[in-house]
């Protein structure tokens, strides 16, 4: 564990990412709650609300589905600081600006910047950890995302009673904090080793893997790590196309495949209804009978802390469990909470109200058409809704962005990463539209339309998608050719150069790498062969002895 200091502060630091995310979207949520909010720039209407909410959206569905060009151009950190520098621009302009079309272009830079985070941040980090604690690693991103759905909603809250525009201007001004926190602190992050190897920086990546891994560079699971990194870019660059159709073609690697299961990951996420729900969780509460807005400013808040509290199990379990039992499990939850909120719903609960809903989650009672007047029903909807949402804290909210991020080969995985992002924000802007118009039409009946979609997720998961916790990134790559069963619960390809040194004694593979460098010769010994002809003079290049190799 000590050796992995560094990689847990790097990845914890750059997690700062997803707070900015789930922030810049909490934040216009409880904002919306707020009539002076409404007031200053006309969100009274559906016209502008709906305006307000999706021009967000739209612009992270966009930067997500292009972010992978740029971050595999100019690399992963200086990606960062871009994004960075965009989010603090845009949240300025929200804070200063009194006019509609200023929010507006203000939420269109920072959903660009949360859009370019979410892709870039679970990539670095998936790019950076190891196979035994990269499902840990990529959790502190989804960890990020609920600590800042919860800051939001406190700080909504506490400035909710401010005059002068202050309730509203706090809360969208804070957000540029965590922006200069990542700006300033990016010096001290590094490169992605894989990245630069993908650049031929091999000396660069050997330093940088070494100082993540808290190693010297001639460490020998530090050597067996590049290696075998080395081995998996030169196989792309020979075998794989590197263009952006390519993710739609079938290949021998598979990558069609590997596109519809990364993109039905965030789709199903969607489709689970959580994020739905959490956007507009203060109608759901007016509807279930808090009824003011502070009580309904605690409710989201509340359900915050559960959301934030219930990520942090993920890290002692995540990469003990399989995905697939995790996301299964986690989908069976939420459904049964589902089918229990809409019993009670439809039991106990009245119409006051034929309006039509508006889009704005709290826009007013007259938009909310369904009434609970039993204080014991209004909290035990909010006991599990607080459970569906830990619930989903504990499975889908990181499996969801853990299970994308393991599933791509090096020269690819950027723009396949910025793909399955764009599907996320894609659906989310389906699901967000529809949502109201679900709970005008089928009121009750939309918490059991979720549920539904939930029983269908776990199946489709269990029979279809293909284990991939502990596996390296290059031994994900022959799941999916192929080469390498997955059902096999700890089981490694005898291919993979690093697993299968693994097997050798420390010992015996220090006195042979040593013996190598001395002299410079050939040698063979179980059945793996060990060359000095890596691009690096510290590195060590490991191919598999067989009667190809003896041709040559």
């Amino acid at each position: 564990m000590m050796k992995d200091t560094r990689l847990y502060l790097i990845c914890s630091f750059v997690s700062i990412g997803g707070l900015m995310y789930r922030y810049d979207t909490a934040v216009l949520t409880a904002c919306l709650a707020l009539p002076e909010y409404r007031q200053v720039f006309s969100l009274n209407n559906d016209t502008n609300g709906v305006a307000a909410v999706v021009a967000s959206l739209s612009a992270s569905f966009l930067t997500s589905l292009v972010s992978g060009f740029a971050a595999d151009g100019i690399g992963r950190k200086k990606f960062f600081y871009v994004a960075a520098i965009f989010h603090i621009v845009g949240s300025v302009i929200q804070m200063v600006d009194l006019q509609l079309s200023a929010l507006l272009v203000g939420r269109v830079i920072t959903g660009s910047t949360v859009g370019m985070l979410s892709m870039s941040v679970p990539l670095y980090q998936s790019e950076i950890a190891s196979p035994q604690n990269r499902g840990r690693i990529i959790a502190l991103y989804q960890l990020g995302v609920t600590t800042g759905f919860c800051i939001s909603s406190w700080i909504a809250y506490g400035t909710a009673d401010l005059i002068n525009n202050l309730s509203w201007r706090v809360p969208v001004g804070i957000q540029i904090v965590p922006g200069g926190i990542l700006l300033l602190g990016l010096s001290f992050i590094p490169e992605s080793p894989r990245w630069l190897i993908a650049r031929d920086r091999y000396n660069e990546a050997l330093t940088i893997l070494a100082q993540i891994r808290g190693n010297k560079t001639d460490d020998t699971e530090v050597q067996m790590e590049y290696t075998s990194i080395v081995q998996d870019v030169t196989f792309d660059r020979t075998y794989t196309s590197k263009t952006f159709f390519a993710l739609f073609k079938k290949g021998i690697e598979n990558y069609r495949k590997r596109t519809v299961l990364g993109a039905g990951i965030h789709i199903f996420t969607q489709l689970t209804g959580a994020n739905g729900l959490l956007f507009y969780l203060p109608r759901i509460l007016r509807s279930a009978g808090l009824g003011e807005i502070h009580s309904v400013l605690i409710g989201n808040g509340v359900a915050g802390v559960v959301n934030m509290l219930g990520t942090v199990p993920v890290f002692f379990y995540i990469d003990r469990w399989p995905r697939r039992r995790i996301l299964v499990t986690g989908a069976a939850l939420m459904s049964a909470c589902l089918f229990t909120v809409a019993g009670l719903m439809g039991g106990y609960s009245t119409m006051v109200s034929p309006t039509r809903i508006h889009m704005n989650p709290t826009s007013s009672i007259d938009g909310v058409n369904i009434n609970i007047h039993n204080p014991a029903v209004t909290y035990s909807i909010l006991a599990l809704l607080c459970v569906f949402i830990a619930t989903f804290s504990l499975s889908w909210g990181p499996a969801g962005w853990i299970y994308p991020a393991e599933i791509y080969p090096q020269l690819i995985r950027a723009n396949a990463m910025g793909v399955t992002t764009a599907t996320s924000y894609l659906f989310n802007i389906i699901i967000t539209l529809v949502t109201p118009i679900l709970f005008e039409t089928i009121r009750w009946g939309t918490y059991l339309l979720f549920g539904v979609f939930c029983v269908i997720i776990a199946f489709i998961i269990h029979k279809y998608f293909p284990e991939t916790r502990g596996r390296s990134l290059e031994e994900v790559n022959l799941i999916f050719s192929g080469a390498l069963v997955d059902q096999q619960p700890g089981a490694h390809h005898p291919e993979t150069a690093a697993e299968a040194l693994l097997k050798m004694q420390q010992i015996q593979v220090r006195d042979r790498r040593r013996r190598l460098e001395q002299g410079g010769q050939q040698m063979v010994w179980d059945d793996v062969r060990i060359f000095s002809s890596a691009p690096s003079d510290a590195a060590i290049a490991m191919e598999p002895a067989g009667p190809d190799l003896e041709k040559r």
